[in-house]
């Protein structure tokens, strides 16, 4: 197949891509840089690809000008909705109605698609083995416990998620370090972290040495009710080889084994427990994170995930 992205995000290039045969051509044509209309419409004169994808927000600023363009070159367009379920209404329905294929990590969405006769099929993220893989650890990342994470105030069950893992951790007897958007030390929430916590912006290729880095590796997520809908860190981290410590959502509980694969809370008293605990049994993590990074490279590799919707990309 000729796959083009629109977009080179991390997810996209060190993630998705993985996913595709090493016979698969696959280009990128990042539409939110200046100049893309040129170089999509030159390249298409040259190239005929089997689809274009997009994911997210990513396509949501020139949905307008695009969407002709690939209609005027008989390109059809795979959107990957990673924002459902809690931006379905405002950004995934009109931007899908654009595509002639729609893959979400939300099974629940998949009746709203139906609804709208928009063509949809459920897709979750999923991790990379050649790139979410340990590493020797970093002294720049060593600690006990690790957050990879934006403060979004977009998303209101996401404060469940801090309340329940990490406020419970902010007290100075624990050595953690938060990397993320520069949102936690100034936010409308008043969630603030001290400067000593907040690390700063991670670069995504260094993701993998700072999880294998930590003692404990921390996860939040924005939406807490879906059946499957959880973070895309969740299988990053076990395929980096980390101990995950995260709150419980129902997605968790439906792929993953409690204190086999991840350990998950339910409660601040319990996140204060778990970590007291774990942080004194290395054997315990080490065994917990060796079955989880197990766990997704057997089931949860973009392989699997590519394989799950060959058919319905390759009848495009």
């Amino acid at each position: 197949m000729n796959v083009l992205f629109l977009n080179d995000s991390s997810l996209l290039c060190q993630g998705l891509a993985s996913g595709f045969s090493p016979l698969d051509d696959i280009r990128y044509i990042p539409v939110h840089l200046s100049g893309w209309e040129d170089r999509l419409s030159s390249l298409l004169r040259t190239w005929k690809p089997t689809f274009a994808l997009a994911e997210g927000v990513s396509i949501s600023t020139v949905a307008q000008k695009l969407f002709p363009l690939l209609r005027r070159y008989r390109l059809p367009l795979v959107y990957w909705a990673i924002d459902d379920p809690p931006d379905w209404l405002r950004m995934s329905r009109p931007l899908a109605r654009g595509a002639s294929l729609v893959l979400t990590p939300a099974q629940e969405c998949l009746p709203l698609y139906k609804r709208e006769r928009i063509r949809a099929h459920y897709f979750h993220f999923a991790c990379n083995p050649s790139f979410h893989r340990p590493l020797t650890p970093s002294p720049e990342f060593t600690c006990d416990l690790l957050l990879v994470a934006n403060y979004y105030t977009s998303y209101p069950q996401r404060r469940v998620g801090l309340e329940t893992l990490l406020t419970p951790l902010l007290s100075k007897q624990f050595d953690l370090k938060v990397f993320g958007n520069e949102h936690w030390l100034s936010n409308t929430d008043g969630y603030i972290l001290e400067p000593n916590v907040y690390q700063g912006y991670l670069p995504y290729d260094r993701l993998p040495n700072a999880y294998s880095s930590a003692k404990i590796v921390l996860g939040l997520h924005s939406v807490i009710d879906s059946p499957t809908m959880m973070s895309m860190r969740t299988f990053e981290a076990l395929g980096c080889g980390a101990f995950f410590l995260t709150h419980w959502t129902p997605a968790l509980e439906n792929f993953f084994k409690n204190h086999v694969h991840l350990v998950w809370s339910r409660h601040p008293d319990e996140t204060l427990e778990l970590v007291r605990f774990y942080l004194s049994r290395e054997d315990l993590r080490q065994k917990i994170a060796r079955q989880g990074r197990e766990e997704v490279y057997r089931n949860h590799t973009y392989q699997h995930r590519i394989q799950s919707v060959l058919k319905y990309l390759q009848g495009l």
